[in-house]
């Protein structure tokens, strides 16, 4: 193994300069492949349709998140204790 006699012969720049250049080969080997490609649609009737379709289902789901929900009703004043606040606590609950 006489390679590795010659790797500890190198200046100390030397091998930080090698592995800088490893590193940022990594990075653009690393970059190049997660890339993120996008797809570019046309406009078309068929687009618009589905759009308008989805547009639909979208407005009748939030119409019936809205009808859903619990309707919050409080109590009259009177009947609610008095709240007493804790100093003592970091959030004061």
């Amino acid at each position: 193994m006489r390679f590795l006699d010659s790797i500890q012969q190198l200046p100390r720049e030397a091998l930080v300069a090698i592995g800088v250049v490893i590193a940022l080969l990594l990075l653009g080997l690393w970059v190049y492949y997660t890339r993120r490609h996008y797809v570019v649609i046309r406009r078309s009737d068929t687009t618009q349709t589905i759009a308008s379709e989805l547009s639909r289902i979208a407005d009748a789901l939030e119409r019936l998140a809205i009808l859903a929900a619990p309707r919050e009703s409080q109590p009259p004043v009177e009947s609610q204790p008095p709240r007493r606040e804790n100093w003592l606590s970091m959030f004061g609950r």
